[in-house]
């Protein structure tokens, strides 16, 4: 498995640069092999994802797997169920 592998829609990251290091998101999607689109459901919502180079992100060992269905499914996908993800799995 490559590198940038693990980071796939529904990852769980944590910004290691930038004005956002040390926060959480969720991988909500994949423009090419450098960037993905991130989003934690409060400042940085899905209709207006944050575009980041996975260099400066740190991939953790938690997928949300029914929110990356719903991505791949093209169903809609709400701030309030990223909110929740990464609380339930204690990434606030």
């Amino acid at each position: 498995m490559g590198n940038n592998d693990q980071f796939e829609i529904g990852r769980v990251v944590r910004a290691k640069a930038g004005r956002d290091k040390g926060k959480f998101f969720i991988i909500v999607g994949r423009i090419d092999q450098e960037y993905v689109l991130l989003a934690n459901g409060t400042n940085r919502s899905i209709k207006k994802p944050k575009k980041k180079k996975i260099k400066h992100l740190e991939a953790k060992p938690d997928v949300v797997y029914n929110l990356r269905d719903k991505i791949n499914d093209g169903k809609q996908v709400f701030d309030a169920e990223i909110r929740k993800s990464l609380e339930m799995m204690g990434y606030e």
